[in-house]
């Protein structure tokens, strides 16, 4: 169990082990979820003058850090890819309050970010953190073939969370109007000009999460 938590998400670990024959992850479903995707601003121009040992030590770092958030709040971490990471919420674990604990999460994500940031400086590198945070509906469950499988999410939520975090400054948490309907009672937000979003027909009204009201 220790070591197959290493590599997958501690819930979905659960799962694989209750099951081994791995039924009840084939079967997709429809569920809504809060997806949160980070990445680092600048992180390819440091890559390309860093030394690979420098950038396999921070990415460590950076990831423990934030994946000791994720665990904190139940989310599930579907994947790493290089400085960026993709949570979900509401499955594997059922979460009423799926996007305020996302929001949460994410907030004392960009906190830890900005700590991180004044020892990158330190060193010479210019790198910060940017967020994007939505909920919606998509397609959970197990995608791959049968010699290599991941268990996570697709749909239209997830590909406006990457765009949003594409958009997202240092420092930011972007998310949409829709989602801001579902947390407007607890989050303080500023206004960002609509965004023309790579793939997305129509300007999409984007919010910078800046601190909940409680």
């Amino acid at each position: 169990m220790y070591r197959l938590k290493r590599y997958f998400s501690p819930q979905i670990a659960e799962i694989v082990l209750k099951c081994p024959d791995g039924d009840s992850l084939w079967e997709s479903h429809r569920q809504e979820v809060t997806v949160v995707v980070l990445d680092l601003r600048g992180f390819t121009r440091f890559a390309n003058n860093a030394e690979p040992e420098e950038v396999m030590a921070l990415l460590r770092n950076y990831h423990a850090e934030m994946g000791r958030l994720v665990f904190k709040f139940d989310g599930t971490l579907e994947r790493f890819t290089g400085d960026g990471m993709m949570v979900f919420f509401n499955d594997t674990i059922a979460c009423e309050q799926q996007t305020k604990r996302a929001v949460t999460m994410a907030l004392e994500m960009r906190d830890r970010g900005k700590e991180l940031r004044t020892g990158w400086l330190a060193k010479g590198y210019d790198l910060d953190l940017g967020i994007g945070l939505s909920a919606g509906y998509a397609t959970v469950g197990n995608f791959g073939f049968e010699g290599r499988m991941d268990y996570g999410v697709v749909g239209k939520v997830t590909n406006l969370t990457y765009r949003l975090c594409e958009e997202a400054r240092g420092g930011q948490i972007l998310t949409n109007r829709n989602t801001l309907s579902k947390i407007e009672d607890f989050v303080h937000v500023e206004p960002v000009a609509q965004l023309q979003l790579k793939g997305f027909t129509h300007p999409v009204s984007a919010f910078n999460i800046v601190g909940t009201k409680a």
